[in-house]
């Protein structure tokens, strides 16, 4: 059901919120050109530079997690885009984008019905970043994932939170903070008295004629006399609430395209010099793996095995994983 809404607001931060405030470090220009050509509809081209300076960044560089990072804000499809946020995530976890990059990993997984992933790494936002620039955002998309689990206490007690921790200068985000608390239980409604009824004089023994009063339109209940210069009581009726839930459209989940070079494997390491890739592969083969070195320039990348589809692949880097060696999955070349 958030799919749309998740995608849409990924494709906002890529165009307004990266070169802005909430950004932790300011963008070098090579990467606000590429994102210029992705949002004028010159999107290979855009792609092509940043892919270029991951390929040529070596991992022990600062360099390397931000031009993951933007690899992974222009991507063209979101598999793509949660393969590299994990990556920093996983490896780079001391990056100055590997806040924002939980944060948009969690977003991604809310976009495909995985909950309780989402959750999990919303949560890590609060414990592992302290005091950091996402912290009004997690708890606003922690609250999602809770209204979304039907915990309405748990959600609006995150949701307040958010609007806490939310600044004066995050208008947008305050706006979707207050509008996602109408779903909250609220207090009695107030509502302002009613203006006290004009009385009309009553008439004196110099009046030469009398003053005639309309019928009260609503019958008095009371059994003793009424005066008649007195209109009836007004009865103010308690506003009844109604919210709705906004519906959003459900899209087919993206499947990732084809790979022409021979599908998915998973990357284990990768080194400056071919001789360090080939050692630790050969070390692999002599575990039964079927691992190798990929690539003509650094980083030379240590990869296992060849996968017609990425869910064989993901199975492989659980077996991987189950190992203690850890990993990621990618195409192979």
């Amino acid at each position: 059901m958030l799919r749309s809404f998740v995608i849409s607001v990924l494709a906002v931060g890529v165009v307004t919120t990266l070169s802005h405030a909430q950004s932790p470090v300011s963008p070098e220009p090579v990467f606000l050109r590429a994102q210029e050509m992705v949002s004028d509809g010159n999107a290979a081209a855009g792609r092509a530079i940043v892919d270029s300076i991951v390929n040529a960044t070596t991992l022990t560089s600062p360099r390397y997690p931000e031009a993951l990072f933007w690899r992974a804000s222009l991507a063209a499809n979101a598999s793509d885009a949660e393969r590299d946020y994990r990556h920093i995530v996983v490896d780079f976890p001391l990056a100055p984008r590997a806040e924002e990059a939980l944060l948009r990993l969690a977003q991604l997984q809310l976009s495909r019905g995985d909950r309780d992933g989402a959750l999990a790494h919303l949560r890590r936002i609060g414990s592992d970043y302290p005091g950091g620039r996402a912290q009004a955002r997690a708890g606003y998309w922690t609250a999602r994932v809770l209204f979304e689990k039907n915990d309405i206490a748990a959600a609006c007690v995150a949701n307040a939170g958010a609007l806490v921790l939310a600044s004066p200068a995050e208008i947008e985000l305050r706006n979707q903070i207050q509008y996602l608390s109408q779903r909250c239980p609220t207090q009695t409604a107030t509502t302002q008295p009613a203006a006290p009824p004009t009385l009309r004089p009553p008439p004196t023994a110099n009046d030469s004629k009398p003053t005639v009063l309309p019928a009260p339109s609503i019958p008095s209940a009371s059994a003793g006399k009424t005066d008649p210069t007195v209109p009836p009581p007004v009865r103010v009726e308690k506003p009844v609430e109604k919210v709705e839930k906004p519906v959003t459209p459900r899209i087919p989940a993206e499947r990732p395209a084809a790979s022409s070079s021979g599908g998915w494997s998973v990357q284990v390491a990768a080194y400056n010099t071919r001789a360090e890739g080939e050692k630790f592969a050969a070390t692999l083969e002599a575990k039964g793996y079927d691992a190798r070195v990929d690539g003509t320039v650094k980083p030379f990348r240590v990869k296992i095995g060849r996968y017609s589809t990425a869910a064989e692949a993901n199975a492989a880097l659980a077996k991987i994983k189950a190992k203690r060696m850890d990993g990621f999955v990618t195409r192979a070349q």
